[in-house]
């Protein structure tokens, strides 16, 4: 097996980085926010789904509904999220949701944003 097959192997058996700006789906999802970015831009939950925003930067960021909704604020007790902080919130409307970082992004979805789907959307 060449060098190059090798590395490319132990690269995928790592998780590399195919999860960054990927969709995720599930009952009860955790999203980590990295200097700038969300693990995941696209997620999908059921009506009574949970969201667990995780701090895993050395910046502070944050999740925010652009609609104002909801905000990681609300259970967290603060905007400013660091590394190893968490916010679960549960999401008992069904609806689509533009949520951004207050510090990285915008509510029109510029830079550090990503949507949120509840329900079937």
């Amino acid at each position: 097996m060449s060098l190059a097959v090798t590395v490319s192997l132990v690269l995928a058996a790592c998780g590399g980085s195919g999860d960054d700006g990927d969709s995720v789906e599930g009952p009860d999802v955790v999203v980590e926010m990295f200097d700038n970015r969300y693990q995941y831009t696209d997620i999908r939950i059921p009506v009574g789904g949970s969201v667990t925003w995780v701090g895993a930067g050395a910046n502070p960021h944050n999740a925010v509904d652009a609609g104002q909704a909801w905000s990681t604020d609300s259970v967290f007790g603060s905007l400013d999220q660091f590394e190893g902080d968490e916010a679960k919130l549960i999401y008992d409307t069904a609806g689509t949701y533009t949520f951004f970082c207050t510090y990285h992004g915008n509510a029109q979805g510029n830079g550090m944003a990503g949507t949120l789907i509840v329900g079937d959307g």
